[in-house]
């Protein structure tokens, strides 16, 4: 099986001050993603719970944005490529790389498929592969509902299973960096999220176009500034897809749990 490497350009996490820095009067201010706390003045419970319920909202928006995207990953998985996609080249060992894009983002990719022997053989991608391996490094900006998103850049290295019965369920890692900006009670926040996640067992059944099983961990480093307000937070988060009978449910730092509605993108804190 060929490895991909996520670029380590996505989320690099640069480091902005030091506790030596004479021109750093406060080493504790919140512009060091490794120390993003400043005690002398850290969130009041109002803002962390307006922090938490905006970048829930994002990140649903981003989800939203990117279920046309892994379906159309594993239909190219089939040979199955949309307009705007196309194939660049095959590689000694039997994959295949490409480009395309789908508005204002731009796709760069590369992909093989394997059977389901334990030995686990490069075979085509032909629309009878068992399943594939897609990385993809994808940059630009696309809007969400009221979401606009923008300076995107993200790599996903996904392992995508049960093609040939058409229930699509991806697994992998994902790195996404983007900047977008969230308007609460009519005040404008702008946010930086940055983002490592591992998407598991993440399944579409035939037909359907908003996954129903599977989960997503998250770990986030997000960047926001409201008004002359600057807050730098890491937190944790897990996406469990519900079904028709069982809620979506995003829950932040293992405590604040969210109801998301993936068809219309609203989030509800419980």
């Amino acid at each position: 099986m060929r490895a991909f490497l996520l670029g380590a350009a996505v989320l690099a996490l640069g480091a902005c001050g030091s506790d030596g820095d004479p021109n750093d009067p406060d080493p504790n201010d919140p512009v060091d993603p490794t120390d993003p706390t400043d005690p002398t003045d850290p969130p009041t419970p109002d803002e962390s719970a307006r922090d938490n319920d905006e970048l829930a909202s994002i990140l649903t928006a981003h989800l939203r944005a990117e279920f046309p995207i892994q379906l159309m990953l594993a239909g190219i998985s089939e040979n199955q490529y949309p307009e705007g996609f196309s194939l660049t080249g095959q590689t000694a060992e039997g994959g295949y790389t490409g480009v395309g894009a789908i508005g204002a983002l731009a796709f760069d990719f590369a992909y093989h498929c394997n059977d389901g022997s334990a030995a686990h053989l490069v075979v085509p991608c032909d629309g009878a592969a068992h399943h594939s391996h897609v990385a993809v490094t994808v940059t630009g900006e696309q809007s969400m509902g009221a979401i606009a998103m923008n300076e995107i850049n993200r790599v996903v290295d996904w392992e995508i299973r049960d093609l040939t019965v058409d229930k699509a369920r991806f697994r992998g890692p994902d790195a996404l960096s983007l900047r977008t900006s969230v308007t609460t009670e009519g005040e404008l926040a702008d946010y930086h999220v940055q983002f490592n996640a591992v998407y598991e067992q993440v399944r579409y059944l035939p037909t359907q176009v908003i996954p129903t099983f599977g989960t997503i961990d998250f770990t986030i480093n997000t960047e926001r500034m409201r008004g002359d307000d600057l807050r730098v937070f890491n937190s944790t988060a897990r996406l469990t897809f519900g079904s028709s009978t069982v809620p979506t449910t995003l829950v932040f730092d293992g405590a604040v749990t969210y109801d998301v509605n993936l068809a219309d993108g609203s989030v509800t804190r419980l």
